[in-house]
């Protein structure tokens, strides 16, 4: 089966989040695999939601540009999804709206549903629109009502038995009509396997993982789109038995998660740009003192405020070089859920064993998105504490523990509070061994050069790009982070237009691994980058310390991720043209015919 895909939109608070991951739940629940993308303006009341359901039985990794059923439920939701449709796709609308004067095309099929009428013959309430409209949807496709009903059971028992038994009746009500009304769509869904699967965002998932290594304390400040990790930790903090604290600001949580991991606590923070900005000062602090702490960086665009409910990869260069000075940090930019609850994990092995700052840098493309996946592998999880000083030996008279001896691997040993003969200085100043302030130069230089001695135990277990995809090919796309994700679904929609291709993919942005990096990008033929940012910050990055280059830069950078027919379409062009041409396409979604309507938040 190709991928399949349904859109829900509708005015902000009629439903439409709680209604694509019902419909989500329901096909993850049938074995198949699954992407729910949404969409929403930055304001607090009003403006336009939507939320799309990509499903397959074989891989499916990103949205689309086209929709296969376009649920609307206000006029708005007409106005901007209709062009998006497939060829023989379905709009599914509330019969108070007159489709036509939007002139949809003609080879979309119009399907009016008498939501009044159906709320009032199940007994439901106004509030429970969105629920028949949700049966309409999966009756269109298809697909069976058991597990819907398992679904908004298990979604609703929270608020009682008579908002279950009205939610599937609205359902229940919509799908039969759907049923014997809605004739002639051409595609439908069905289970594949009973099998279960896990569904949860790519914030969930780092979530899962930072618990796996034993962060034991979440401290943060809500910012979009990193709020959602605070959220889940909240929610679930007794269950995970950690300590969660919603601080006053950025700064305060920057201090506190240094502080606690000071304590030998694992902790860790997360915010987006806006909030990175104000938590700099703090992590030059944790690099000079030498203090592990785990930051996960959710990127927005910017700068200033900007579209806070909108994605982009433009802080990679931030992360590169957040605060004062020059120190070392490993920057880790997961590509999949998966990859965000592996990468979770080893950055707090990577803080502990190296005693330095590690940022993991998504988007809120992949932070708010969710996937189905396989449960993960926890049997892989190790934790590794590094050098934690214990039953030290009692110290001379008038001597101090030399909490940072100059050592051959830059890693000396770290006793933590309370630890007999193990008492020490820890500032944000220069300091000799034994960690009081010094301003001696000698000194100085000696510490700097311990510090970045780390660089080359810590670059061995940096792993070089992943190869996605046939071994050569005539095109090879190069990305970073979540921009995986619609790559991956280009490389069969390029098949289809008769090219080759495959995929290098960097989860392991810093330190660089110069010599695996030029391995692999030796093998390509034609290169072409594909990096949701103006600026093209990882060529530069690479550039700088590999002197790789690419053939062709492919930029996105209007508030949405790349969709994989938007970079299928690129690629093909290219290769018709031999791979020639300008070295820089800057593509934004006004350029394509889908997207030209779109007025979201107006």
């Amino acid at each position: 089966m190709l991928a399949f895909s349904i859109k829900i939109g509708a005015q902000a608070g009629a439903g439409v989040m709680v209604t694509g991951r019902s419909l989500a739940k329901c096909f993850t629940r049938g074995g198949l695999n699954v992407v729910a993308y949404p969409e929403y303006p930055s304001i607090i009341r009003g403006g336009h939601n939507s939320y799309q359901v990509v499903v397959s039985d074989k891989p499916v990794h990103s949205p689309l540009m086209h929709s296969d059923i376009v649920v609307a439920l206000n006029q708005d939701a007409v106005l901007f999804h209709k062009d998006s449709l497939s060829k023989g796709g379905a709009l599914i609308y509330d019969s108070r709206i007159d489709a036509q004067k939007f002139k949809p095309r003609k080879d979309i099929l119009l399907f009016r549903l008498p939501i009044e009428d159906l709320l009032a013959k199940s007994g439901a309430t106004a509030k429970m629109a969105n629920t028949v409209a949700l049966g309409a949807a999966l009756a269109v496709s298809g697909y069976p009502f058991g597990l819907l009903e398992t679904v908004l059971r298990d979604e609703f028992t929270r608020k009682g038995e008579n908002i279950v038994r009205e939610n599937i009746s609205a359902a229940r009500a919509g799908y039969d009509h759907a049923k014997a009304d809605f004739k002639g769509f051409g595609k439908s869904l069905k289970p594949a396997s009973d099998k279960r699967k896990i569904f949860l965002e790519g914030n969930e998932a780092v979530a899962l993982g930072a618990v796996k290594a034993g962060m034991k304390f979440y401290v943060a400040y809500p910012m979009t789109p990193a709020s959602t990790l605070l959220h889940y930790f909240c929610e679930n903090d007794r269950k995970l038995d950690i300590v969660v604290k919603q601080t006053e600001d950025e700064i305060a949580a920057m201090n506190y998660a240094v502080g606690a991991n000071f304590a030998g606590v694992r902790a860790m923070t997360g915010t987006s740009g806006g909030g990175f900005s104000l938590m700099v000062e703090a992590l030059g602090m944790a690099a000079e003192s030498e203090t592990p702490v785990v930051v996960t960086l959710v990127s927005r665009p910017g700068p200033g405020t900007c579209m806070p409910t909108w994605t982009e990869q433009a802080e990679l260069r931030f992360a590169l070089h957040a605060s004062q000075g020059e120190f070392l940090r490993v920057i880790l930019a997961p590509g999949d859920v998966d990859e965000c609850f592996n990468l979770a994990w080893r950055a707090f092995n990577f803080a502990d064993k190296y005693q330095m700052p590690v940022i993991i840098l998504l988007d809120k493309f992949l932070g708010e998105s969710t996937f189905s996946t396989e449960r993960f592998d926890e049997s892989k999880v190790k934790i590794e504490r590094g050098k934690i000083a214990k039953d030290l030996p009692e110290l001379p008279p008038n001597t101090r523990f030399r909490r940072y001896a100059l050592s051959a691997d830059g890693v000396s040993a770290r006793p933590l509070p309370g630890e007999p003969e193990g008492m020490h200085v820890a500032t944000s100043y220069e300091h000799d061994e034994t960690g009081y302030s010094s301003e001696d130069f000698s000194v100085r230089k000696a510490q700097v050069d311990k510090r970045m001695a780390k660089l080359d135990a810590l670059v061995k277990e940096i792993p070089g790009p992943a190869l996605y995809g046939r071994k050569t090919a005539d095109v090879t796309l190069v990305c970073w982070g979540s921009q995986k994700l619609p790559c991956l679904d280009s490389l069969e929609m390029l098949a289809e237009k008769g090219v080759t291709a495959n995929l290098l993919h960097f989860s392991y942005l810093f330190p660089v691994n110069v010599k695996e990096v030029q391995k692999a990008l030796a093998k390509c033929k034609k290169t072409v980058l594909v990096e949701n940012n103006a600026t093209a910050q990882l060529a530069g990055l690479l550039k700088e310390y590999a002197d790789a280059g690419f053939d062709f830069h492919l930029l996105k950078y209007d508030g949405r991720q790349f969709f994989p027919e938007q970079i299928a379409g690129e690629v093909a062009k290219l290769a018709e043209k031999g791979f020639k041409g300008r070295k820089e396409i800057r593509i934004g979604d006004a350029d394509y015919e889908y997207y030209n309507t779109q007025r979201y938040g107006l």
